[in-house]
């Protein structure tokens, strides 16, 4: 059985042979759709230390920060119960193009407030 196969132009044949293998008498499901790519290291480690200083810098620790800014910036609106709340989405799920323009709204809404974050150092 064959799961969660991520193809490349460099395993494609890899793939074919483990599909030669299969039983076809079986029947099977095949899907494919394009890889998603998550947000990057080094995105990851730009945000906790933006969101370590950004909360030393109000007075807040790094977690209470990263709710602050997700409830802020990273949410969807859900119904519960008839009233519209927001359901705050993880920074682990958004791919490296929504965790860019997230940060950038994190670090523009802190310079907003007097915080300017200096990713050099």
């Amino acid at each position: 059985m064959i799961n969660n196969f991520s193809l490349s132009p460099g395993n494609l044949p890899n793939l074919i042979a483990k599909l030669q293998q299969l039983d076809l008498s079986l029947g099977y499901v095949v899907t494919a759709k394009p890889r998603k790519s998550t947000r990057s290291h080094s995105q990851n480690d730009l945000y906790w230390k933006f969101v370590t200083e950004f909360g030393s810098h109000f007075g807040y620790d790094k977690d209470f920060s990263h709710d602050l800014l997700r409830y802020k910036f990273l949410f969807t609106v859900v119904n519960y119960d008839g009233e519209e709340a927001k359901q705050l989405l993880s920074t682990t799920k958004q791919d490296t193009k929504a965790m860019s323009e997230y940060l950038d709204n994190c670090i523009r809404y802190a310079a907003e407030n007097g915080f300017v974050f200096n990713d050099q150092g």
